[in-house]
């Protein structure tokens, strides 16, 4: 199970980074009570080149502006989104719609002039097939086979607590995969490029044994330095129960930060917070308003400077924030809550 959280998150967090390309024609929703509306910067227009992250209220697609603040949207769509994704290294948004209760895929192309939606496929499934019994959430957008391949899942089952079954749609040919293959194919073969997977040696748990067979196990998050020391990531936190594992998440740009989680109690899944360190261990934050649990972890992204964006989507109090929340590279790393959403995908950087 826990795998398979990692696995999810690695692969979304791939593609954190901010975007180039040309000027497209969007609008401004004054309505929402999270944009920058100061001054005569809130007359001034964003270009998808300035922007972060995208995500989605009802059929409206909205892209963020870390460093403004500040977002546009795009409305050409006028149905109901429920899942999105980019493909790997394009601006091309794969996303589906709930169009008379059934599941229909569709995509724009932000890259070119006059971005506008297009019909793929009808997957054939109701709006229900694709809800988890769960958390009532939708099923995700899956790359598969050198992005050839983009898949939903479908039917969940209380006995895996998640879908049992696939639908997967060959772009190439237009049809749908029918035989068992379908299950290898849903799932994506791409490598990140950003060398995170150079990291995962230095970031690891450590288990400390007890010399007699009374004694309590514990568990601490470390990394290596260059010296060759460990230096613990963990030992500054209060958990409301001692972490019985902790797992690599993911490693800023440039090495210097790093998400982990920690597995504090068990329930229909393992539960526990995010949190968020310096490689010196000098800085360690827990994310409050984060579980594991939760449809295998919140979005989360780095920003180049080593700004973290994630989600804060299990409140910890009636006070607590939620949404999309800002840990800024810099300075005091206290948590800003930029907009009150469940999800969102990074906008890809074009090379």
């Amino acid at each position: 199970m826990i795998k398979n959280f990692e696995k999810y998150l690695a692969g979304a967090l791939l593609l954190a980074v901010v975007l180039l390309m040309p000027n497209v024609s969007f609008s401004y929703n004054d309505k929402d009570a999270n944009r920058n509306t100061g001054g005569s910067d809130s007359d001034k227009s964003l270009n998808i080149k300035d922007c972060d992250f995208m995500y989605v209220r009802g059929s409206t697609l909205y892209f963020y502006s870390v460093k403004e603040m500040d977002f546009i949207t795009y409305e050409g769509e006028k149905d109901e989104i429920v899942n999105y994704v980019f493909m790997p290294n394009t601006l091309q948004l794969y996303y589906s719609v709930c169009k008379d209760s059934m599941m229909v895929l569709k995509y724009i192309d932000f890259a070119s002039a006059e971005p506008k939606p297009k019909h793929v496929v009808n997957w054939d499934l109701t709006c229900n097939d694709c809800i988890t019994e769960t958390y009532g959430t939708y099923s995700g957008l899956y790359w598969g086979n050198g992005n050839r391949y983009i898949s939903v899942w479908h039917e969940f089952s209380w006995d895996s607590y998640g879908f049992s079954n696939v639908k997967v749609f060959d772009l190439q040919t237009s049809k749908f995969i029918e035989d068992e293959s379908k299950y290898e194919l849903a799932y994506s073969d791409y490598e990140p490029e950003d060398g995170s997977e150079d990291f995962s040696e230095k970031f690891y748990q450590e288990t400390d044994y007890p010399d007699t067979d009374e004694g309590k196990i514990t568990y601490k998050f470390v990394s290596k330095n260059e010296a060759d020391k460990i230096v613990c990531l963990s030992d500054k936190l209060k958990f409301e129960s001692d972490p019985e594992e902790y797992y690599l998440v993911s490693v800023s740009p440039k090495g210097d930060r790093v998400v982990y989680a920690a597995v504090t109690g068990w329930g229909d899944y393992p539960h526990g917070p995010y949190c968020v360190a310096s490689a010196d261990g000098k800085m360690q934050i827990k994310l409050k308003g984060t579980d594991i649990s939760v449809d295998g972890g919140p979005s989360m992204c780095w920003l180049d400077d080593g700004s973290l964006i994630y989600v804060a989507n299990w409140p910890d109090s009636k006070k607590s924030a939620s949404g999309i929340m800002l840990l800024p590279a810099t300075g005091k790393c206290k948590p800003v809550s930029l907009v009150n959403v469940g999800d969102f995908v990074p906008v890809p950087k074009i090379k």
